[in-house]
Order: structure tokens, then sequence, then C-alpha cells
């Protein structure tokens, strides 16, 4: 079979070698697509995909409120366990409960079945649990769910402090860089040198001085056609910085509001021999005019007020949001808390914590959810989106997900349907923005690859959703990721190490025997076998997650497709650029499966490498 076909069968095969069996479902909900539509995945739009398995065994239920009240439109999730499974189980399939709430799935082989119960719109605050259930040939399950129903608006943020009091086993997320993402600035905190040398972006777009006075930091930036014109600010804030991340940028307070300084620290662009190789220009252009003049000389003026962290970031960096805009048109913040804490991921906790707490008692657990409620927690923030805008229209417009009434947000809650909360960011079937035309047809005709790749950092869930582990296997991001803990040092947040293929080869082990040198090699997968200290040994992520996307420097961010991006897709692509009069780079022109290991080598050589493969299969 050719190297591709093979490929793009691996991902619809995984339920068959991997795990027991399809299910038939009742009918499919329609908040079970993911949230950034399936244009580039024909085969998910297929309903044939869905064929039920051999098995006798069926489970049927009904679905209720704790007052006994039938409970419809609410989407019943099943997954087989599979033994020896470290982080999980097996594809997920669905059924939605009729008007009577009653379910039913049948066609099961017997087994072991996690069953979970979510709800299909935003109507319900729901205390969600999963069940389960052990089928049996022939044999009739029948269960019984009750969803506690209450209103999101009930409920207070609490903060991670009280969180912590109940819940010590996840100290660990102070470690993240969840919790990190926002600090004062200290000498722990700020890893960039604040030296008082005057340092120049290699751009030229940024002029500027950082340094330290009266242990406060501080940032001079300088009028790049007048270097006597300066303006100097205080640091108020950093953002980010821990090595995972890769970056680290630092925010000013000016009047009500917080903005970016138009500098950032790339910590992957440390050199020795040049100190100031890391500091790279951040959105220049909202702090200088056109002609590179300052924009402002007056520090307590802000450059541009529709940039404020608050309007445009706050929502992915901090819990329980809350921004209004005063009469003076800056955005205020009442966020319960800076950073991604427990909140942020659970939902608001008063209601479940003056309760008692208790499981799933008035607080969300991702894990109970649905593959794609559960995931959409992640996606909030692991997104390239805009805000709805409400019936009241929008006063102005934020880059994270919430919807907009005039100067009223409501920010997306865990447990709620994400869709509700962001706008449509396709056109004519394609993104508008943030991808790599790799789908364009018009541009690589038979060259054309599967998907559209992130071609930016935060769409790590949109790459997901287009993924066949995510619409066949139902993965969700904490599969591979620890959202309580730093996880393996140096990457982010992974659940084991990355460099010894354990997190892939946990679910693909049928894979596992291509991956040694050692004895007679059966079905070979890969073309460099697997060694974890030889050079030229493989790892399932060099191909099947290639660096796509930029968050610091070029090619940073692993596509979470998990699909080969070939190189004649790669070639085909800058080969358009130079038609149309482009610079090729890393950063104008999507890199490919083979890139990360033979960076030294040109495409033409990656290219003929593959089409010799393709021969000899």
């Amino acid at each position: 079979m050719p190297v591709k076909k093979y490929l793009f069968l691996i991902g619809a095969l995984i339920a068959v070698v991997m795990f027991c069996s399809w299910s038939s479902w009742a009918s499919s909900p329609t908040n079970q697509k993911p949230v950034l539509l399936h244009f580039t995945n024909k085969l998910i739009e297929t309903d044939g995909q869905l064929n039920a398995s051999a098995g006798s065994g069926k489970i049927v239920g009904k679905v209720t409120n704790t007052d006994g009240v039938p409970l419809s439109d609410i989407t019943v999730s099943i997954q087989t366990i599979t033994e020896g499974m470290i982080y999980g189980s097996s594809f997920e399939g669905v059924a939605t409960t009729d008007k009577k709430g009653k379910f039913k799935i049948t066609g099961l082989t017997p087994g072991k079945y996690i069953v979970r119960a979510t709800p299909s719109s935003d109507e319900f605050y729901l205390s969600n649990d999963k069940f389960n259930v052990v089928v049996k040939s022939k044999k009739i399950r029948n269960i019984k769910i009750k969803l506690s129903a209450g209103s999101h608006a009930d409920s207070e943020y609490v903060g991670s402090t009280v969180c912590l009091g109940c819940h010590p086993q996840h100290k660990g997320w102070k470690d993240t860089a969840h919790a990190k993402t926002i600090s004062t600035p200290t000498s722990e905190t700020v890893v960039a040198p604040f030296n008082g040398d005057t340092i120049t972006t290699s751009d030229n777009k940024v002029k500027f001085k950082p340094s330290i006075e009266n242990d406060e930091y501080k940032v001079t930036l300088y009028d790049l056609t007048d270097e006597p014109i300066s303006v100097t600010y205080t640091i108020a804030r950093t953002h980010g910085g821990v090595a995972s991340a890769g970056k680290q940028r630092y925010q000013v307070k000016i009047g009500n509001s917080h903005y970016i300084m138009p500098i950032q620290y790339n910590n992957r662009n440390v050199d020795e021999s040049d100190p100031n190789a890391a500091w790279v220009s951040y959105n220049a252009s909202n702090w200088y005019n056109s002609d590179n003049t300052l924009i402002t000389t007056d520090a307590d003026t802000p450059p541009t007020k529709d940039k404020s962290f608050e309007q445009n970031c706050e929502g992915c960096h901090a819990t329980g949001l809350s921004i209004t805009k005063n009469d003076d048109g800056e955005f205020v913040s009442g966020s319960k808390e800076l950073g991604i804490s427990c909140e942020s991921c659970h939902g608001p906790g008063e209601l479940h914590v003056s309760e008692g707490g208790g499981k799933s008692r008035h607080i969300v657990n991702p894990e109970y959810l649905a593959t794609d409620r559960g995931n959409e927690v992640c996606g909030q923030c692991h997104i390239r989106v805009k805000n709805k805008t409400g019936e009241s229209g929008a006063d102005f417009e934020t880059e994270y997900p919430c919807i907009i009434n005039g100067e009223e947000i409501t920010p997306f809650i865990p447990g709620k349907i994400l869709a509700n909360y962001i706008e449509e960011t396709t056109s004519d079937g394609k993104p508008t923005a943030g991808y790599w035309n790799d789908n364009d047809t018009a541009t690589l005709g038979e060259n054309v690859s599967e998907n559209n790749h992130s071609q930016k950092h935060h769409q790590q869930y949109q790459d997901l959703t287009k993924s066949h582990h995510y619409n066949y296997a139902g993965l969700k991001c904490y599969t591979c990721h620890e959202p309580h803990g730093s996880g393996v040092s140096g990457t982010p947040q992974l659940l084991r190490e990355s460099d010894n293929n354990k997190l892939c080869i946990n679910c693909h082990g049928d894979l596992a025997k291509t991956m040694n040198k050692d004895g007679e090699l059966q079905n070979k997968h890969a073309k460099h076998l697997y060694s974890s200290t030889d050079v030229g040994g493989s790892l399932c992520a060099g191909c099947h997650m290639p660096k796509t996307a930029k968050s610091a420097v070029d090619n940073d961010i692993s596509s979470h497709v998990f699909d080969i991006v070939k190189p004649y897709t790669s070639k085909a692509m800058s080969d358009a650029n130079t038609v149309a009069g482009k610079t090729n780079s890393p950063s104008t022109v999507i890199t490919n499966s083979c890139y990360g290991c033979h960076s030294d080598e040109d495409t033409d050589y990656s290219v003929e490498r593959w089409n010799e493969w393709e021969k000899e299969d």
C-alpha cells in the first residue's frame, strides 16, 4: 500500500487496532461537532463511518434532574475501558436523550464502559459525573442518571487559595505555566537582562533600554528618528517567562489599564556571544508611527487605547473574567485573579464550597464531559477567535471567547458550549487567518494537503479538532498533558517523556515493535527506526507533530493535527510564493515532517527521498 494511503488510514484504524468496537448511536447531537468546523476532513462528516459493531450488548437509560424531571437533548457518551491503558479509554460514541429523557446505545461487545452525560445547550449548570458500566452479551444494562441543575450566575469565583484548601494534592499547579502566566517583576520572575544597555531590535522597529532603578524595572523607548526623544515606563507585570513558554513580555500600567511593551525576550534565542540576540520587537506599531516616531512621549498617556491587555488578552490570562469600559474609554479589570487557576477549568466554585464540596457537586470536572465539551475547556484559550456579539451589539471587540452586549461581557464557563461564545472564523469553508494554505487546491493542485495547519500560536485546539485522534479515538488534551502539574521538566506539561515515544506507544502499542532495532521487523511503520540515542533514530512526534507554528521563534509550536506534512506540499507552497514574488523562509512557508531533522537540506532533497519511499512501497 502506498505510504500516503497508509498514513491517511492510520487514524481511522485506531479503533480497530487498539480497541474492541464502535457503537451505533441513537442520534447525533448537534454539539458533537467541534467548534471550528470540519472543512478539511470529509471523513468525519460521513455518517457511514459510524457503523455498529457485531456485539449484542445494550445500554439504555434515563436522564433526569434531581427532582425526577426528564431532561431531553442531553448528550450521553460512552467509551470502552481498555485494560493496561495508562491514561484512559477508547473511541467515544454518543446518543441524545429524547423528550422523555431516554436514550439507547446498541451493538456493544461485552466489556467495561464509561458513560457520561453532558448538556447539549447552555441551559443547565450540571454537576457532571461518569458511570462505570459492565456490558454483557445479549444483556440490557439499564442505568439512571440524575443531574443537578442550577445557574452559573448563582455561583461566584472563590479563588485558587480556597480550592487548594480542600484539594492540596493539586498544589503542583502553582509551578505550571498556567499559574505563572502573569507575575510581579522581581529578580526571580524577570528572565531578561535589565542591564541598562541600549538595544535596537534586529528588524529596526524598536530602540529601547531595559534597566533597574531603585528596585523597579524600567524600559525607556527611544524615537527612531531622533534618539533624544524618549519616554520611560515602569514595568508593572511580567507576562510569561517559564522555560516551556519560550518568551517573556512586559506590561506597563497607564491609567486603569495595562499595555504590553513593544519588546519580547525569547528564551530560546539566548546567545552568550550576543546577549541582546534574544530581544525582538512585539507589535511595534502599537507604540510607533509609520514614520518610526514615537506615538506619545507622555508615560501617562496610552499610545493606543484599544490595545490594552484587558481588552485583548485578559480573557485567557485571568480567572473569573470581569472587564468594564469606563467613561474615559479605559478597560478596567475586575477579574478574580490573574493567571489560569482552578476555576478557569472547573468553573466558579462558590456553590461547590458553600454546600460542602463533594464529587461533581456544583463544579465541572472536564474528565466527566464528552470529548468535545471536555476539550473545549482547554480550547477556550488555545484557540484564535473573536468574541460573539450579543443581541444588543458590541461596544468593543476581544480576541478571546465571550459574548459582548454593549459594554457587558459574559465569559465562557467550563461545561457550556464554546461555539456560543465565538464568531465564525471561516469563510467559504476555509480559515480567514492563522493557517497555512496547504489545502488550497487552486494553488497547490495535486500537492494539496488534507488539512490546514496552524501558522500561529494558541491554535492547538483548532488543529486537534481536525485530527483523527479527536474525531475517531476521542482523544482529550489531558490524555497527554498534565493540567495540575509541571509535567516532565522543560516540556509543556507533558505527562510522560516525549523523547522516548512513551506517550504515543501507550495507545499505539501495536506499532512499538517497529521501533526496535533488535530482531526481525514486521509491518515496518517508519522509514527511520526508533532509537533514543542513535543518530537517525525517529520519534513519533518528529513526523506526526511537525513544527508548523510560531510562538517565540519560527517553528517552535508543534502541529496537533497529528498527520504527516509531506515535503512536496511545502515545496509547492514555496514555489507558489516565488511566483507571487514573496520571500521564502520558515516564517512564510509551512515546514514539513522532514524539516525537523533535515533542516540543513533543501526541500528538493526531502521531496526526492519521499518519492523514493513511495515507489518502494
